[in-house]
């Protein structure tokens, strides 16, 4: 897996893993949506994602759903908090089934790609 992808599924997860939490044998993540979705749902993720960051309105969140498994969420476009013109914070909320989660991360957009910088 590419890293960059690695680290996007990471941030959609919701969190990162501290030592701790890698310790306990990263238990915290069972009931993470994203643990649960298939290809179809990551891939619609990510493609909704990015063009929510390419074209998405400031406040206006960008539904996906896959009805055949259950996943979704919205994704929400935010200006970047140090006011970077490449840059765009979103607030990402997920769910399957009965699971669900929020995050906000800021990416940025480098050699045609958004990247993630920070959660």
């Amino acid at each position: 897996m590419k890293k960059n992808l690695f680290l996007t599924i990471m941030i959609l997860l919701g969190s990162v893993a501290t030592s701790v939490q890698a310790q306990s044998g990263l238990r915290f993540l069972h009931d993470a949506p994203i643990t649960k979705f298939n290809k179809a749902d990551t891939d619609l993720l990510i493609k909704t994602l990015n063009q929510t960051l390419d074209t998405g309105a400031d406040g206006t969140p960008v539904t996906w759903e896959n009805r055949s498994s259950g996943s979704g969420g919205h994704i929400t476009p935010l200006k970047d908090p140090q006011g970077r013109s490449n840059c765009r914070k979103v607030r990402v909320e997920n769910r399957h089934q009965t699971l669900s989660n929020t995050t906000e991360a800021v990416f940025c957009k480098v050699d045609g790609k958004w990247k993630v910088i920070s959660k």
